[in-house]
């Protein structure tokens, strides 16, 4: 396309008006206003007053508008003109930039089917941490710039990769009890610290009902040798049958279905399927 350049004459314009004049006279007829002191029976005049003084600023500013109206219709032809010649020249930019959008498009097309080929390659290798990391969750929008090169997203995956089979080694490692929930909570968050804390935590429940068993087994003995005699014989008494304790949290016998289990676990899982069975409102007792 030829240079053109669009040729403008201007010449400066200018508004005159006997401004010196009516400011003199403005002066010293105000001046007379600022002296006037009405009272409650000249209240009218003093409002008839503001009145006047309002329609002279009026008709002030309703020139001030005709003027500008006037001066600025030459500037308004203009921009409208200069408006129509950037029309025709955005009809070609919005046709040129349709087909470069086209192209951009197909190259981001592509440049997806390529992180999902590295993808693919570098999850055969470590197909462990593929299970924890698929390409949606580790997907990042920059890799598709055209900037981004292969060997960059190449670098990232594989050290996303690493990453997890390092956190996994550093569980296991561990050896800890609860291994397998530690794991189902990095799967869920990818962060080596909260499984760790979720182990630890799993291991201080443990602990502390193991701890509250034992007290309360100490204080059963405890109690037991306190009501037995040192050195007495003990009468064999025969038993008496008696009533089934009843369930912990009912006053009557649980309405539904009764099913019975036998439960092999120690004392940490028992408190943690008997927590379950009352977060659920499962009524049960120990037989």
């Amino acid at each position: 396309m030829r240079k053109l350049n669009l040729s403008v004459q201007l010449q400066n314009g200018t508004i005159d008006a006997n401004f010196d004049s009516i400011k003199a006279a403005l002066a010293a007829e105000l001046d007379t206003y600022k002296k006037m002191v009405f009272t409650e029976d000249s209240k009218k005049d003093a409002k008839d007053t503001v009145a006047y003084l309002r329609k002279f600023n009026k008709a002030l500013d309703d020139k001030r508008k005709e003027v500008k109206k006037a001066y600025m219709a030459p500037c308004d032809a203009f921009e409208a003109k200069v408006n129509e010649l950037k029309k025709q020249v955005d009809e070609p930019i919005k046709f040129i930039n349709e087909q470069i959008e086209e192209f951009e498009c197909k190259r981001v097309e592509e440049k997806r089917a390529l992180i999902k080929e590295i993808y693919t390659g570098i999850a055969a290798e470590h197909a462990e941490a593929a299970e924890y990391l698929p390409l949606q969750k580790i997907y990042d929008k920059h890799w598709e710039n055209a900037t981004t090169t292969k060997k960059a997203i190449t670098e990232t995956i594989t050290e996303r990769m690493t990453r997890v089979e390092t956190d996994l080694t550093t569980i296991r490692s561990m050896e800890s009890e609860y291994e397998d929930k530690g794991i189902e909570r990095y799967k869920a968050t990818l962060e080596l610290s909260v499984a760790i804390a979720t182990m630890n935590q799993f291991q201080k429940q443990k602990e502390e009902i193991l701890r509250r068993e034992k007290e309360r087994e100490e204080r059963i003995k405890a109690a037991e040798e306190k009501e037995e005699p040192s050195g007495s014989i003990v009468p064999v008494i025969p038993a008496v049958p008696t009533k089934e304790p009843k369930e912990e949290s009912a006053a009557s016998a649980p309405a539904g279905n009764t099913v019975r289990y036998e439960v092999i676990a120690d004392l940490f899982q028992i408190a943690q399927l008997e927590s379950a069975m009352r977060e659920y409102g499962i009524k049960f007792r120990r037989v």
